[in-house]
């Protein structure tokens, strides 16, 4: 099915800036990503500013250094697409001032992309966008018995001017489908499958970093780096550490892996932890990782492994950006968050809907990597 688009062109021809407001995370930006290059390529003449929709907002001044230095704003600061950036929304008085200062920009377009079904996004785009300005929204799907959930955003929805949907996913759809049906409606463009895969431009001197850090560590230069991730946020979605070292433990067994590089990635205040269950199983050639600097470490690392192994998080989509082949533990509950290259890309699933990942066994994740990555 293809969608309609609700801004005409004429209208988005005329225009010369439209405000987004937005969730972010990693995992959902990876995907998201393609419709602002869309957009962009389509409409070169547009500025594009972003909103910031900051859900751990917290008058907690503690929290507010990791808010304020978000690893995915190095992402969209450098990607090309985006004239203005409204970041400072993790405080109240911060978004209150951010406000203020969006709603004297006068902007003639404000498309909100409020994904979240407790959040009256649409009052906080009518706020700045005025009575002059046009609010474009998104009305997402409520399941009929969120009774709450109607309750909050049915009057928000009653500020938009235009509406726009998101594509239901049924079996077998992944979410990119979603983003392709935003920007049939927002842009006019239906991306092509090869313009919904994954893509991330690294600049040169992360990668070069990520190579130094690698020929510190191997003992042979031309030896293959697997790289393991085995933490999610959501304990549900994780490994247990102990799975992971037995992964290496298994691998290192075959001789033809023995000269393999290991890294292990994991929180930076889990490094020392790890590093001391690494010496404890004596296990060579392995090393903690964690990207505590730049967010383009991560991906640079990942461009330079020979294999990444990864429980469900944006670790696996960032794999197929940067094309790197990758072995993904997932639940059954996640069917539409696979990685999208097939082609590079292998999915190991829990046995039961109910299970969490750490119901696959390191044995079973090793028979995949002997079969993925030829020596």
């Amino acid at each position: 099915m293809k969608y309609t688009q609700v801004l005409s062109n004429t209208k988005l021809q005329k225009t010369d800036r439209v405000l987004f407001l937005i969730h972010l995370a990693i995992g959902d930006y990876t995907y998201m990503q393609n419709m602002f290059r869309a957009f962009h390529q389509k409409y070169p003449h547009i500025k594009i500013d972003l909103f910031i929709l900051e859900n751990r907002c917290t008058e907690d001044a503690s929290k507010w250094p990791a808010l304020e230095n978000y690893v995915i704003y190095d992402w969209l600061e450098t990607c090309g697409f985006y004239n203005k950036i409204y970041r400072r929304n993790y405080a109240p008085k911060f978004l209150k001032e951010s406000i203020a200062e969006a709603h004297q920009q006068k902007y003639p377009i404000v498309i909100t992309l409020g994904t979240l079904q407790d959040e009256q996004t649409e009052i906080l785009g009518r706020k700045i966008a005025g009575e002059q300005g046009l609010l474009v929204g998104l009305k997402i799907n409520l399941k009929w018995y969120r009774f709450k959930h109607h309750l909050i955003k049915r009057p928000s929805w009653r500020v938009l001017d235009l509406a726009f949907y998101s594509k239901p996913l049924k079996p077998g759809d992944h979410i990119s489908a979603v983003y392709n049906s935003w920007a049939e409606q927002l842009a006019g463009v239906t991306l092509s499958p090869q313009d919904r895969l994954p893509f991330v431009d690294i600049p040169e001197q992360w990668l070069k970093a990520a190579q130094k850090h690698l020929q510190n560590l191997k003992i042979v230069e031309s030896s293959p780096t697997i790289f393991i991730n085995y933490i999610a946020k959501d304990p549900k979605r994780s490994w247990k550490v102990e799975q992971a070292l037995k992964l290496v433990e298994i691998i290192q067994q075959n001789e033809r892996f023995q000269k393999t590089t290991f890294l292990i990635n994991t929180l930076p205040e889990l490094i020392s932890s790890l590093d001391k269950n690494i010496k404890e199983h004596s296990l060579s050639n392995t090393y903690s990782y964690s990207a505590t600097e730049n967010f383009y470490q991560l991906p640079a690392m990942l461009e330079l492994s020979d294999l990444i192994i990864s429980v469900e998080t944006s670790v696996i989509h960032l794999a197929n950006a940067v094309k790197t082949p990758v072995i993904a533990l997932m639940r059954q509950r996640t069917p539409h968050w696979v990685p999208l290259d097939k082609s590079i890309s292998t999915v190991i699933w829990v046995p039961k809907k109910k299970d969490n990942i750490d119901s696959i066994s390191p044995e079973l994740v090793a028979k995949n990597v002997f079969k993925a990555l030829t020596i």
